[in-house]
């Protein structure tokens, strides 16, 4: 992607907001820093003052402030980070647009605070489940149905040269272990194509004696839900920067999560089906 000049207009502006909201950080720590440096002169120039103990506070206090405002330009830094190099890595040719806002706010009592919160919740319970999807073993008829394919493409691999001449015949199995450091047959092969049947079964055998996984699907299972879980993440991404956002118009800083979806914080639609075809 080439420079923020090519987003469209809404994308631009949250990038602005997004750096403003890290120089703000790292202007408060400076102001900080120094207003510490100015009450550690006057409290040493005078160290038994009446206001002695009351700088003593001050000070301690600015402390608290300034690894708050430390935090606070940690985490705007590693958004923007992670934002910058997403963008890099799109398509010189990908077709952006601007996504419609989330229609959605705190549900009754809560405050912006504690909806995001119930957001990031949900959005780290789908995260789980997707580890476990992505995890989950196949059940026992699929695994059977593989080693059946497994065997089948074994026995046609192995089937033998019949040399039939008039003065000579031979039947020779050319089918050898690519793995094995010096030429060997391929036993399995071979028991393949002459024993299929009591092939199979003593592999079914050992399948059945297999430890069964915690969570068994289908690859097609496992794709449908993977497809479902990225769909339901990304609403739920938009949500949580939605009320960032409300949050913000209000005056209220609430840090985003430098993992969350740059698409979703830049309000961003990406047509990569439009891109490949350009």
């Amino acid at each position: 992607m080439a420079d923020g000049s090519t987003l469209p207009k809404g994308a631009q502006t949250k990038i602005l907001r997004l750096e403003d909201a890290e120089h703000q950080a790292q202007a408060l720590i400076s102001s900080t820093v120094r207003r510490i440096s100015e009450l550690e002169r006057l409290l040493m120039n005078n160290l038994d003052g009446e206001r002695a103990d009351a700088v003593r506070e001050e000070i301690a206090l600015l402390r608290q402030r300034q690894d708050e405002h430390s935090d606070r330009h940690r985490s705007a830094a590693d958004v923007n980070s992670a934002v910058r190099r997403w963008l890099s890595m799109l398509p010189a040719n990908a077709v952006l647009s601007d996504a419609k806002r989330a229609k959605v706010r705190p549900k009754g009592d809560e405050s912006y605070q504690t909806a995001i919160d119930r957001v990031r919740r949900e959005i780290a319970g789908l995260i789980s489940e997707r580890f476990r999807v992505e995890q989950a073993g196949l059940p026992l008829e699929e695994i059977r149905a593989k080693a059946r394919d497994w065997v089948a493409r074994c026995a046609k691999t192995a089937r033998p040269r019949i040399t039939a001449t008039h003065n000579e015949f031979a039947i020779s199995f050319d089918v050898f272990d690519e793995r094995a450091s010096v030429p060997l047959h391929d036993m399995a092969a071979i028991m393949a194509f002459l024993y299929p049947e009591r092939f199979l079964k003593r592999i079914d055998d050992v399948i059945e004696q297999m430890p069964k996984p915690t969570l068994a699907m289908t690859a097609e299972q496992k794709a449908k839900r993977l497809r479902e879980i990225k769909d339901s993440l990304l609403l739920l991404e938009n949500e949580e920067e939605t009320l960032i956002s409300l949050a913000e118009e209000q005056g209220q800083i609430i840090a985003r999560r430098a993992t969350a979806s740059p698409a979703a914080i830049l309000g961003l639609v990406v047509d990569r089906n439009k891109a490949s075809a350009a």
